[in-house]
């Protein structure tokens, strides 16, 4: 929840979490009214160099907070469609990859996609500077699968058995299943296998973190029911899905969010699991855990719940399992939010305030210093599976963050230049 609220409001929230109908109706009205009564007369704020991401005719964009879309030589990845991004993402109406040169103002088609959502796309991803990865569906086959794309080559030099989800370099990579996530939460999933009148979702020791290589070796390294055998008391009724799978910068240990549905009600662990699918340690398993990022190869950043109860922004040292909450004192009264690092700081972002604006910040790693680099307009069109966070992404240069926004009226992929 955005700073603009008070503490008694987020209290509110949160004893309405337990009752999802109530809460989305409520929050919906409330957030009508507290508008109408906040409204700014600006549809953004920013003094730094702004550009747009443009493909005449169509909305941009490009997806998750924890890939930059450009690779560090001026070459960007960019989604783009005909189709409202304000309404659900349909397996009928694809979406299209884009090569756009951002020092030519230039664009080049590399292939429709029909597996996507508006919140992470189709996962692309730069496994270095001259190829990345991203997800596909084959029709014939009604398999999700992920290509290669060399720019050298100028086509796709591999087609590979699981759609990814995170990937080391183009060492190894690592899938979910993104069917059960359409079945759970389909904000973050595809829709091309549920559509069929037969699809039916694998068992828990059937399903879960798949690793592969560009070579087409695959394993399930981590099942749901591992998961479910790690420190953890099932019920029956529980749903449960992994999902947000983010690989240490030195290759050897990845995070995940095991999630699990009661009653419309969503419980959080994350857990850290060697390269090899090994379960290693829970970090974190007080009910929420939301948006994590690893500031190095042995802290992880994440805004969730803390031993204290405390939603924040925590720093977790994955050898020890100690939470520092440095970090709040400066970040404390913006809640939730999306970290994206760079070299000696990360930009992360809010949810919409009263007004409807989305807030980008710059964090010091040092000390905590927040710094606001604009905010942006989110208009109701806008909401629930269509909503359009502004996921910074850092360049791998650190000169500059890419982000979503609607302010415009339309999905829009943006670039700006960090203040020096």
């Amino acid at each position: 929840m955005s700073s603009s609220y008070n503490p008694l409001e987020k209290n509110i929230a949160k004893i309405l979490s337990d009752y999802p109908v109530i809460k989305k109706v409520a929050k919906k009205s409330y957030s009508y009214i507290s508008f109408l009564l906040k409204k700014k007369s600006y549809k953004f704020l920013c003094e730094n160099k702004l550009e747009s991401i443009y493909i005449p005719g169509h909305e941009t964009f490009f997806g998750y907070y924890d890939k930059s879309p450009c690779n560090g030589k001026g070459s960007v990845l960019v989604y783009a469609t005909e189709y409202s991004t304000s309404k659900t993402p349909s397996s009928k109406h694809s979406i299209k990859l884009y090569l756009y040169h951002m020092s030519q103002k230039k664009y080049d088609l590399i292939t429709e996609i029909s597996s996507y959502n508006w919140q992470q796309a189709s996962r692309a991803q730069w496994i270095n500077k001259n190829e990345f990865i991203f997800n596909d569906f084959l029709l014939e086959e009604r398999k999700y699968i992920s290509k290669i794309f060399s720019l050298k080559e100028e086509r796709i030099i591999h087609v590979l058995p699981f759609p990814i989800q995170d990937g080391f370099k183009d060492e190894y990579f690592l899938s979910i299943n993104y069917s059960r996530l359409m079945t759970l939460r389909p904000d973050y999933g595809y829709r091309n296998l549920n559509e069929d009148e037969n699809f039916k979702l694998p068992s828990y020791g059937e399903d879960g973190i798949h690793r592969f290589t560009s070579n087409a070796q695959s394993e399930l390294i981590t099942s749901i029911q591992d998961v479910l055998d790690f420190d953890f008391t099932d019920n029956p009724n529980y749903k449960h899905k992994l999902n947000h799978v983010m690989i240490s910068p030195c290759g050897e240990n990845f995070i995940f969010m095991h999630r699990y549905l009661y009653k419309g009600k969503r419980h959080d662990r994350l857990i850290l699991a060697s390269s090899d699918g090994k379960l290693l340690k829970v970090l974190a398993s007080n009910d929420m855990v939301s948006h994590c990022a690893w500031l190095n190869k042995t802290q992880v950043v994440g805004y969730l719940r803390g031993n204290d109860g405390k939603d924040g922004y925590w720093v977790i040292d994955v050898e020890t399992g100690t939470m520092d909450p440095y970090l709040q004192k400066g970040l404390g009264p913006y809640g939730d939010g999306h970290p994206s690092i760079g070299l000696d700081s990360f930009v992360t972002d809010t949810y919409p305030d009263k007004s409807r604006m989305q807030k980008l910040m710059r964090v010091n790693l040092q000390d905590g210093k927040v710094e606001k680099l604009g905010e942006f307009f989110h208009g109701f069109k806008f909401d629930g599976e269509t909503r359009c966070d502004l996921h910074p992404r850092v360049s791998p240069c650190n000169r500059f963050v890419f982000f979503d926004s609607v302010f415009s009226g339309k999905r829009q992929l943006y670039r700006m230049e960090l203040p020096r």
